[in-house]
């Protein structure tokens, strides 16, 4: 009698279909990721600085973001800012600040200033680019150059581009003064100027009438005497901004919590109704509720 051959499938292993078999794995190799300069164009154009940039600069800003495999807008925005300061002396970003600030005074009609502020961020920006060379070849800049002005340790100066457009910064010098935010001041001390900056550009009459602002909120929480001359206004340092001269040390309440406060306050409300004359008020509400200043003291 022959005893049958059981027979092995083909396909199957020895052992059954679930026995261990020895498989070549496929080989995989996976790219680091990398972003085309079309994209980063793109980025760039969103972030308000793709004008600012060359071809050959937006290149160059992709070769680095995929170096370094950090493709945040951050970091598009930090190299990109890098790139444009060793190439001109002041970031895509300050350009790009600096172009939305005069837009804005245009759009509002004030044309002159415009000019002069387009003006002056030439000059000034034509330094920087000198100040940059000797800077990128190893020669050392001068602390007062705008880019390396921060507004904190070193203070910028009011015809910086970037306080021209309105930037806010804790340290600002103008009219002789360093001028430090509020925000940063724990209690003025024997300051004869106080600077005002507006969150949009202000016309001389707007200016004129904020200094009444001030000079009421002055005479009700500070005391100090003002020094300007009344038919004149107070100077103006920036399109942004201006500077009224109050003698503090002769204040009697010195009340400058009060004074801080009461300014926003006479703005979006107007001075308190008088308990005569039917309840008018000596300064009526701005009608801008949206217009605000922020505070420096003279150190």
């Amino acid at each position: 009698m022959t005893t049958p051959t059981a027979r092995q499938p083909r396909g199957i292993p020895a052992g059954g279909q679930f026995a261990a078999t020895t498989r070549t794995e496929p080989s995989l190799i996976l790219s680091a990721p990398v972003v085309a300069p079309e994209y980063v164009e793109h980025r760039l154009a969103e972030l308000g600085l793709g004008a600012h940039l060359s071809v050959d600069q937006i290149n160059e800003v992709s070769t680095l973001l995929n170096d370094s495999k950090d493709f945040t807008d951050r970091n598009i925005q930090i190299v990109a800012d890098d790139l444009h300061l060793r190439a001109h002396g002041y970031s895509a970003s300050q350009a790009r600040d600096a172009q939305e600030g005069l837009s804005m005074l245009r759009a509002a009609g004030l044309n002159e200033q415009a000019d002069a502020l387009e003006a002056v961020t030439d000059a000034r920006l034509a330094n920087a680019r000198g100040a940059a060379a000797h800077e990128y070849s190893g020669h050392a800049r001068h602390a007062s150059d705008p880019v390396l002005a921060d507004g904190k340790t070193v203070p910028v100066p009011a015809d910086d581009p970037r306080v021209q457009a309105g930037e806010v910064f804790d340290r600002v010098a103008a009219e002789g003064n360093v001028f430090a935010r509020a925000s940063t001041v724990d209690s003025p001390h024997d300051t004869q100027a106080i600077r005002f900056q507006a969150n949009r550009p202000l016309s001389d009459e707007e200016a004129y009438a904020l200094s009444g602002v001030v000079g009421y909120a002055n005479r009700a929480a500070i005391g100090g005497e003002p020094l300007d001359d009344p038919q004149r206004g107070p100077a103006r340092d920036t399109p942004y901004s201006f500077i009224a001269r109050i003698d503090t040390n002769k204040g009697r309440q010195g009340d400058f919590e009060k004074f801080e406060s009461m300014i926003p306050d006479i703005i979006s409300n107007g001075s308190a109704p008088r308990s005569t004359k039917g309840g008018t008020r000596a300064i009526e509400p701005f009608a801008d509720q949206d217009l605000k200043l922020e505070i420096y003291y003279a150190e």
